[in-house]
């Protein structure tokens, strides 16, 4: 459950966010910046101090840097900037240095027990030799708000007011559940189409498509009871710390991209010209997002609370909204959304298609500390199972930091979306079939071997030396 403390600081984010939104959409935002302090604050501004303060934290949600030391310049001037970057640079999760000096845990303020307790201490984003893994605990154990995610929504802004090309929302599996208990996926994708975007695709059809990959990696890897193939489906933080910590197991990893990946690949395979903004709780994805090898595929992310706060600031009441229902996904894909989703969903497809005389074990680990301990106990040689899965947030994805319902309501939400369909496994969708027709695939085992060069180039990837999250 979220932290009381947590709580407030967000709903101050998001407070600030919003009025960004609200100028940003009616064209307002350059003419109108500079004055945004005063509205924020109500006109109760102490000092210049705490000025700046408030204008970081309208920079990192215009999805600039804070300015550090003794820089200055006006969020007028900024405006331009945000909205126009074809990519939100790193680092991704920034400090408001101003906001530190405030803190007692700050160099001269504090004992050092309460030093050596700041998340910033620990989980450092702005030192290149950092340890971030990226899930984003440093934001939420800080009281005071001083670190915080860039939002990307300013430049998806410019892509929906102009129609310059297709612009689709790659909403992930989680989503189902988070926007109130009445709103349907076709509520969403309707309010998303109000927005602008060409339509709603969800990713839980990727996650279809990736969890025949994976069974058939899993036939490929595994043929005696000392294998076992650790999947690099879904989670950026759970690879990351297997890159950065685990390196001697990384050849046990498979090299299939995550369905965030695959679906920005795929869209645009099949249009060209098309721009992707995929959708999510997790801020993780933000930094996937720009790893080289996988730079392209997303153009923007946004969170699910940074959605929610959008539908709010621009009146667009999901719960009235027309449905424009499809169903594109298996229970397969939809069940990615929580822990224990993607090894349910690669065991259904294997025990499909499959004939193996060794069985497939999995078990699960959720949270950076649970996936911590499995890894040592997995290198140790205590585990027996054979199909490795990692979620670095308690839950999985529907625990991610940027969810909006409880971890409780989530998992529900997803089981209860994941049984609605009667397409049990991917080989039971059309939709994929499909897809894979058009992406010139002429058979299922073909999403294993890579015959094709283009299967390889857009649902495999490579363990590169550097740090997997930037």
């Amino acid at each position: 459950m979220e932290r009381a403390i947590d709580h407030k600081v967000q709903d101050y984010r998001m407070m600030v966010f919003g009025e960004v939104v609200k100028l940003a959409w009616a064209g307002k935002l350059k003419h109108e910046a500079d004055e945004l302090p005063e509205k924020i604050l109500k006109g109760h501004i102490q000092d210049e101090k705490e000025r700046r303060i408030v204008e970081n934290h309208i920079r990192i949600s215009m999805g600039l840097d804070p300015l550090t030391g003794d820089a200055y310049h006006r969020l007028e001037e900024d405006v331009d900037s945000a909205m126009n970057q074809d990519r939100i640079k790193a680092p991704l999760v920034s400090v408001i240095e101003d906001v530190c000096e405030t803190c007692r845990r700050h160099p001269g303020n504090e004992t050092a027990a309460e030093r050596e307790n700041c998340p910033r201490e620990y989980l450092d984003c702005t030192e290149e030799a950092h340890r971030c893994i990226g899930c984003g605990r440093c934001i939420g154990d800080c009281p005071l708000g001083a670190i915080s995610d860039k939002i990307e929504f300013l430049p998806v802004v410019k892509l929906l007011k102009e129609q310059q090309a297709p612009v689709f929302a790659a909403i992930a599996p989680a989503y189902v559940g988070q926007f109130g208990r009445g709103v349907t996926p076709g509520k969403i994708r309707n309010a998303l189409k109000r927005l602008g975007f060409t339509d709603m695709v969800e990713v839980a059809v990727f996650a279809d498509i990736l969890t025949v990959k994976e069974a058939y990696e899993f036939d490929h890897m595994v043929r005696t009871e000392e294998d076992y193939l650790i999947t690099s489906c879904c989670c950026p933080v759970w690879v990351g710390m297997i890159q950065k910590n685990y390196k001697e197991i990384a050849e046990h990893v498979s090299p299939s991209v995550s369905p965030m990946i695959a679906s920005g690949r795929v869209l645009k395979a099949l249009n060209p010209t098309a721009r992707v903004v995929f959708i999510g709780p997790c801020i993780a994805k933000k930094a996937e997002a720009k790893i080289p090898e996988l730079e392209g595929a997303i153009d923007y992310v946004l969170t699910f609370r940074e959605l929610k706060e959008i539908f709010a600031v621009l009146e667009i009441d999901l719960e009235t909204l027309d449905e424009e229902n499809r169903e594109e996904a298996s229970f397969a894909g939809r069940v990615y959304a929580r822990t224990g989703g993607v090894s349910k969903a690669v065991e259904r497809s294997v025990e499909r298609v499959l004939k193996r005389n060794i069985p497939f074990k999995s078990i699960s680990f959720e949270g950076t500390g649970e996936c911590k301990a499995g890894l040592e106990k997995l290198i140790k040689g205590e585990i027996k199972a054979n199909f490795i899965e990692g979620m670095g947030c308690t839950g999985g994805c529907v625990g991610g930091p940027r969810a909006v319902v409880s971890i409780e309501e989530g998992k529900k939400a997803v089981d209860v979306y994941s049984l609605q369909t009667q397409m049990e496994t991917p080989f039971d969708n059309d939709n994929v079939l499909q897809l894979i027709t058009r992406l010139g695939i002429k058979r299922w085992e073909a999403l294993e071997i890579d015959e094709e060069e283009h299967v390889r180039g857009l649902l495999s990837r490579r363990l590169g030396e550097g740090n997997y999250l930037q």
